[in-house]
């Protein structure tokens, strides 16, 4: 990305650390790399993205711990990556999820966006991106585009393009750095559209960094990329890492029944979770709460909820499993069902905590359940 340099030295700073919070583990050298079409990448995995001035192959990168590659393709109209189709490939070959960036020159331009888009997924699709997976939209200063075209407008013609990147079949991200995202990008608008569609730059520092330091997340919604470094683990290759799983989904309007038959994954239910089908219909019947179930394969969305599959024809809110992530706007203390404080301090405001379920009264307080048994103030978020 041209102007990414400029963009994240105006990083905010905001805090995302909590005690449940998953710690990145740095130890990835010397990992074997197989040949495998990656179709799920877990939250707080790292990845890259390059464009023509970084090598076709991709392997350094994945030995050093990258599960996706995002491959610029296209600019505008009339530009494409050459070694985009060979660093796509190098993805696949590695094991990484590939994905796509087109760097935007359509500024306000609604009606222009949408050509770009076009051009976007053509050049993907001619580099061998498979249908269902992530393009972005690179929205920054460089190349004549626009950025002082007004917040709202500007915003109108980034959904315009994430639009046809969807009517396309394929998943639309929005990169840009955090400050145009703060203040020239209506980003609230954007994200209510697609929602956790970020991709957001931000440095705590410029050189080298090999792991993220959360006390430099810029603090804002919907983010689901965050590219904390333009030299990773000293490869000269911009770090990046997923804030929320990305999936590769099958291209259709909405995923339904995962082919998978065999277990991917054990996991709690941490809330009443109602179990429905595969057509998003209740069937009256309730997984057991903090019971652990098998679960098979991806989330899967139906409706304009995501879903994992823990038997046949039977479905659980993802929610009601991973939790929904929320940030706390004043510090909290961490309690029990019976009123009894369990934390020494209270937690601090703007940490990010999953809650699972809906608000719910313990003790004459409204809370959210944090964990079992576990209870934080639903005001303080």
């Amino acid at each position: 990305m041209q102007s990414k340099k400029i963009l994240s030295i105006l990083a905010c700073a905001g805090i995302l650390a909590s005690a449940g919070v998953t710690i990145v583990d740095s130890n990835f050298t010397n990992q074997e790399v197989q040949t495998v079409k990656a179709v799920k990448v877990k939250a707080r995995s790292y990845g890259i993205d390059v464009a023509v001035y970084q090598s076709t192959s991709l392997a350094s990168s994945a030995r050093k711990g990258a599960k996706y590659a995002i491959v610029k393709v296209s600019e505008g109209t009339s530009y494409r990556n050459p070694r985009a189709k060979s660093q796509i490939s190098s993805a696949k070959a590695n094991g990484m999820m590939p994905m796509a960036y087109h760097f935007a020159l359509f500024g306000a331009n609604s009606s222009r966006a949408k050509s770009e888009a076009k051009y976007a997924v053509l050049s993907a699709k001619a580099y061998g991106l498979p249908k269902g997976s992530y393009i972005a939209c690179d929205w920054e200063t460089g190349d004549g585009n626009n950025v002082n075209g007004g917040k709202t407008a500007s915003a109108n013609a980034i959904i315009a393009f994430m639009k046809q990147i969807k009517a396309s079949g394929y998943q639309p991200l929005l990169y840009s750095g955090a400050y145009l995202l703060n203040s020239h990008i209506n980003t609230s608008k954007v994200t209510n559209a697609f929602p956790n569609s970020l991709w957001v730059a931000s440095y705590a520092t410029m050189g080298r960094i090999d792991t993220p330091n959360f006390n430099y997340f810029p603090s804002m919604n919907g983010v689901a990329i965050w590219q904390f470094t333009d030299n990773w683990r000293g490869l000269h290759v911009d770090g990046n890492i997923s804030l929320l799983p990305l999936t590769t989904n099958s291209g259709k309007a909405s995923s339904q029944a995962p082919s998978a038959k065999g277990v991917t994954a054990r996991k709690k239910i941490m809330s009443i979770s109602s179990i429905y089908d595969k057509n998003g219909k209740n069937t009256g019947k309730h997984a057991k709460t903090y019971k652990t179930y098998n679960v098979y394969g991806t989330p899967v969305k139906i409706g304009n909820k995501e879903f994992y599959r823990i038997g046949k024809n039977s479905y659980v809110k993802l929610a009601n499993v991973d939790g929904i992530k929320r940030v706390l706007k004043s510090s909290t203390k961490i309690f029990t069902n019976k009123g009894k404080v369990t934390s020494k301090s209270d937690v601090p405001a703007g940490t990010t905590v999953a809650t699972y379920g809906g608000i719910k009264t313990v003790n004459g307080q409204k809370v959210y359940r944090v964990n079992k048994n576990r209870y934080m103030r639903a005001d303080a978020f």
